[in-house]
């Protein structure tokens, strides 16, 4: 059974007779009413300033509801893309999102042309989870728009099965069932914006009410005996319902709804006083402050001190939603106004439309402040669009965002919002390159180096340069990271750049220069070791130092540093993890099959992530395939822990298990980045095998635009050793 939180508050009770409660059916979804509505066309560089223009009027013309229409439809397609991404919340989010977008009596057949798939994936997910009433209303909506066929005869079964389970809830007689049915009907009336669902939810909400009512003014005082379930369902329903009933309603922006179903239910009293008088205040007035304070409540549901909002966090996070379109309908050139809808925008699938909303508001001249604030969600938005791998909605976000960038690059407010426009486009830049554009990611990291210089952004840029090309500005950005990390006294960074400007000169052939950073960085790497304080620190110095020698050829001195970096990341997850795959890495260059072995052992100890522990497998097995060792089973267990559903993972190791051919895996590669990975491992294991010529592939993978794949360092580091630089350890340096 689940039960929401609640809060303890003082309620008047009231005995009356219980209300009847409507028929359960699938959502009714009509035409256009004057005929088939005219959806538009929007693209998603269209999408953010079609749903700016759809949010800020209510109005029903032909116009704004095809417009609406065609929004709806983008962000289906949306939804259907990380569904089939395997991205399960962030596509029942946008899904959500979609919906929210429509008010009672809006949905029409056509907002959900082409809509089947998310409808589809969305259904089975809610379902997954046991929400029977979210799952009536996609199953009603996917009903609508499925030709008749299996899959529709398969979609009225469930709607049948939903029917008769709701129909038993809605005859029991119990407060638990009661209370089950409220949630089904309210549940189902969030998602389908239909006058019969929200009239259903109304009608139950009463109805569990005055139930708790009856149960607390009767049979308590004859019985005094309330099994302990019963009893915490009627103390819910009574501190509970009248702030859900308004949620209801606020779900659809409807402050007079909400009064007059609290009214007509005799209800008025059992709604804390704060509560009504706000709401009375945004129907009568449309009072910007009245909604604000709405917000607060309903966005802040959980706080067990605020108990007018104390109700099922999924219903207070709709009426949240409908709140901050009507606040921002209100108010929309403040921020008080837009900020509440832009957080909203963001959490539901649509960040690009956050900017869109919040520039209109910040104006000409707006403070540091408010800029800042808003520069903050843009930067959440930005990286939570690239954590679930839509870098496309994270580009458009930043695009969006651009006259916000603007606006803080104005002089007056130099030094003063944070976080600056120098870091936004800092973070764009390495987006974009993991996204494996260095062309649009160089622009970006350079115009942010040029306004903050930093050792992080002087990197990426070295990085890029090497990439494309430009030995040259790649060699001068590293020289000017080694000269701030040694006035700043940072070891660890100095010996990073001695390396990277080794490497630069080790691929361009200039041995003596090359001879000079290696050693420069032994020497640097050693005093980073020695200053260490940290556990992190002291692994970061030992790993630093373990590659170093790794390009001197002292294979057991590196295999030592590995040790100790081991030992010192013990109770440091993050760094473990980096010391495994830097060690995984190390061994398949080399070809050390125990420190592979080790790895592998290390990482499902520590239980890492999915995402890192295949790679430590496919590196041992790899490994294990081109010394023609026999496999101590332990990779295959590893693959076979991966879940089905980890995404790229998962179909890596469904490849390295066999499940997957060659040509398979690289159909499966969705990114850029997948596809240089799913090249290397398809020529790395050809080249265990000693099946092919593999060179080529290797020498394409070290010059893909994907540098921040570690797969593009362990092609540089193989086609490096086919012609080594006689290296040997400096005079006098004693290695531990």
């Amino acid at each position: 059974m689940r039960l929401a939180s609640f809060a303890l508050c003082s309620v008047l009770a009231l005995s009356t007779a219980a209300c009847g409660v409507g028929r359960q059916t699938g959502a009714k979804v009509p035409s256009g009413p004057d005929g088939p509505l005219d959806a538009a066309r929007v693209s998603d560089d269209e999408f953010a300033g079609a749903a700016y223009q759809v949010l800020l009027s209510d109005d029903r013309t032909p116009q704004r509801m095809g417009l609406l229409a065609g929004v709806v439809r983008r962000q289906l397609a949306r939804s259907a893309t990380r569904f089939s991404g395997e991205k399960r919340e962030s596509g029942l989010a946008a899904l959500t999102g979609a919906l929210y977008l429509m008010r009672t009596g809006d949905l029409r057949r056509e907002m959900l042309e082409g809509g089947a798939p998310a409808l589809r994936a969305g259904a089975a997910e809610v379902s997954r989870v046991g929400n029977e009433g979210r799952a009536q209303a996609l199953y009603g909506m996917l009903q609508t728009v499925l030709p008749r066929g299996t899959e529709r005869t398969d979609v009225d079964a469930h709607l049948d099965a939903l029917k008769s389970w709701t129909a038993a809830l809605k005859s029991a007689s119990q407060m638990q069932t009661s209370g089950a049915f409220q949630r089904a009907t309210t549940d189902r009336a969030m998602f389908e914006p239909t006058g019969a669902a929200l009239e259903t939810a109304r009608g139950a909400t009463i109805a569990w009410i005055k139930r708790a009512l009856e149960l607390n003014t009767s049979e308590a005082a004859q019985t005094g005996n309330f099994e302990r379930d019963e009893a915490i369902e009627a103390y819910r329903a009574l501190r509970a319902g009248g702030a859900t009933l308004v949620g209801i309603y606020l779900r659809y922006g409807d402050a007079k709804g909400a009064l007059a179903a609290l009214d007509k239910g005799d209800l008025l009293r059992v709604t804390p006083p704060g509560l009504v008088e706000r709401l009375e205040r945004a129907a009568e007035d449309d009072d910007p402050s009245a909604w604000a304070d709405l917000y607060r409540l309903f966005s802040s549901s959980e706080d067990a001190n605020r108990p007018e909002t104390s109700m099922d966090p999924t219903l207070a996070k709709a009426a949240a939603f409908g709140i901050a379109v009507e606040l921002f309908r209100a108010e929309p050139r403040s921020l008080r106004g837009s900020g509440p809808l832009a957080v909203e925008l963001v959490d539901q699938g649509m960040a690009e439309v956050a900017p869109a909303v919040l520039t209109p508001a910040l104006g000409a001249a707006p403070s540091a402040q408010d800029l800042s604030w808003a520069l903050s969600l843009t930067l959440r938005a930005l990286l939570g669009e690239s954590e679930i791998g839509d870098h496309a909605a994270a580009r458009r976000t930043f695009k969006a965002a651009e006259p916000m960038l603007a606006l803080a690059d104005a002089q007056k407010l130099a030094g003063k919002v944070r976080p600056t426009p120098a870091r936004l486009r800092y973070v764009m830049g390495v987006l974009e390159t993991r996204a494996g554009d260095l062309g649009r990611a160089r622009p970006l990291v350079a115009a942010a180096v040029q306004a903050e210089q930093s050792l992080e952004g002087l990197n990426m840029l070295a990085a890029i340069d090497r990439q494309r090309g430009d030995a040259k500005s790649a060699l001068a950005s590293l020289d000017r990271v080694a000269a701030l990390a040694r006035k700043s006294g940072d070891h660890i960074a100095e010996t990073e750049a001695l390396i990277a400007t080794f490497e630069v000169d080790r691929d361009k052939g200039n041995v003596t220069e090359a001879k000079s950073a290696l050693d420069a960085a032994l020497k640097t790497a050693l005093k980073a070791r020695e200053l260490s304080r940290s556990g992190a620190d002291q692994a970061r110095s030992e790993r630093i130092l373990a590659r170093v020698l790794e390009h001197f050829g002292a294979s057991q001195s590196a295999k030592r540093a590995t040790d100790r970096a081991y030992e010192a990341s013990r109770a440091d997850t993050r760094q473990l993890t980096a010391t495994v795959l830097d060690a995984s890495r190390r061994a398949l260059t080399s070809g050390d099959l125990s420190t592979a072995r080790q790895a592998l052992r290390q990482a499902v100890e520590a239980g890492l992530a999915h995402e890192d522990l295949v790679y430590a497998a496919l590196w041992l097995e790899l490994l294990e395939k081109s010394v023609k060792a026999t496999s101590d089973g332990s990779a295959q267990d590893a693959f076979a822990a991966i879940d089905d559903g980890a995404g790229w993972p998962a179909k890596l190791a469904a490849w390295a298990r066999g499940k997957l051919s060659d040509e398979q895996l690289s159909k499966a590669a969705r990114t850029r980045a997948h596809k240089v990975e799913a090249k290397f491992y398809v020529a790395m294991l050809r080249r265990a095998k000693g099946v092919g010529e593999t060179k080529k592939d290797l020498t394409e993978v070290a010059a893909s635009e994907a540098i921040e794949l570690v797969e593009v360092t362990i092609a540089r580091d193989l086609l490096a050793r086919e012609a080594p630089l006689p290296l040997k350890l400096p005079d006098g340096v004693t290695v531990p």
